[in-house]
């Protein structure tokens, strides 16, 4: 799960419904296991920093207000591997 530091990667993003809403890449800053994210439920998750948008012009706004910075689930995360085929499965 450390080895993911440092490593390019692109965030598949859903609404609460559980539907596709896009994606957004960045670089991860720091990890966390089974971090508390709500009664009951734990997740691994990932910082991920210098987050991009699909659109250059509208910077990524994590729920407190911050941009181009925020915590993802790791079964949300694809690393990005320009040396291998694109593979992503959720």
């Amino acid at each position: 799960m450390y080895d993911l530091v440092g490593k390019r990667v692109r965030v598949h993003l859903y609404n609460r419904e559980g539907i596709s809403v896009g994606v957004v890449e960045g670089r991860v800053a720091d990890v966390a296991r089974a971090v508390e994210v709500a009664d009951g439920m734990k997740k691994d998750l990932a910082y991920v920093v210098d987050i991009t948008t699909e659109d250059p012009n509208v910077p990524y706004k994590n729920s407190s207000g911050e941009e181009n910075e925020s915590w993802f689930a790791l079964q949300d995360i694809e690393v990005i591997d320009n040396e291998r085929p694109r593979i992503f499965t959720n």
